[in-house]
């Protein structure tokens, strides 16, 4: 089957496609009227349905054309084969050849790797044991700042306590000194507290005794001059009984009759 057989199948739709293109050519529509619109519309119906039918047959023509395709790929793969086993045959050793290059090759890429890991291994095993060597230098130097920090802080802590110390002494020195201080004042206040009532109750006893004195010097007065009065009444001779009288008023002996002293 030849391409130009297998494409015959096209002549009428290529028959009816130049006749549509000569008729085309010569149709001249007005779309501005209703008449001329519908005549428009309907004119490109038509195309369409032979578009649609030049579709139809090249679905039918690709159907046949796919057949003889797969045919031909099974002819292809048939007459093949003889060829692949020949070349498969002679390359045998050729592909033996190459294979044990590739083998060889790949035992160099393998030494290869194998070193570079060898020498990754132990760059990673000397970087480890340095990191180690850092790592115990560097705690042993934090050892010994840790001492020194943790002396310094001893001596500080001593300093600190003894400074506290001296402070606690200084403020029990003061506070006794207050006390004593105060002792002193208490007793001193106390002191004069008791001589200021010493001092009262010594002037109040002498304001007592100068009141009693006076006291008994104007009663005396007072008891000299009613003497005399009863002795005016009771008449010369009788100081004795003038005295009896006075004596019994003044211990109120005789009711209702008292010195207005």
């Amino acid at each position: 089957m030849s391409d130009e057989m297998s494409l015959t199948i096209f002549d009428p739709i290529a028959a009816l496609t130049v006749e549509v293109q000569e008729k085309d050519a010569t149709l001249v529509f007005d779309h501005t009227t209703p008449e001329g619109e519908k005549e428009l519309r309907s004119y490109v119906h038509t195309i369409r349905g032979h578009r649609s039918s030049l579709e139809k047959v090249r679905v039918i023509a690709k159907e046949d054309a796919l057949k003889y395709g797969r045919a031909v790929d099974a002819k292809a793969k048939e007459l093949k084969a003889p060829f692949d086993k020949i070349i498969a045959e002679r390359m045998k050793p050729l592909d033996e050849i190459e294979d044990a290059k590739r083998k060889a090759a790949e035992a160099v890429v393998e030494a290869e790797r194998v070193a570079k890991e060898k020498a990754e291994q132990e760059r990673l095993a000397d970087l480890e044991r340095r990191e180690k060597e850092a790592a115990a230098k560097e705690a042993k130097l934090k050892a010994a700042q840790d001492a020194i920090d943790a002396k310094r802080r001893e001596a500080e802590r001593a300093e600190r306590e003894k400074r506290i110390a001296a402070e606690a002494a200084e403020n029990a020195r003061k506070e006794a000194e207050a006390k004593a201080k105060a002792e002193i004042e208490r007793k001193e206040r106390e002191a004069r507290d008791k001589q200021r009532l010493a001092d009262r109750e010594k002037a109040m006893a002498a304001e007592r005794e100068a009141k009693r004195v006076a006291d008994r010097e104007h009663q005396a007065k007072c008891q000299g001059d009613a003497l005399t009065v009863i002795g005016c009444i009771v008449g010369f001779g009788g100081v004795e009984l003038s005295i009896k009288l006075l004596a019994a008023i003044v211990d109120g002996e005789i009711p209702h009759v008292t010195i207005n002293y």
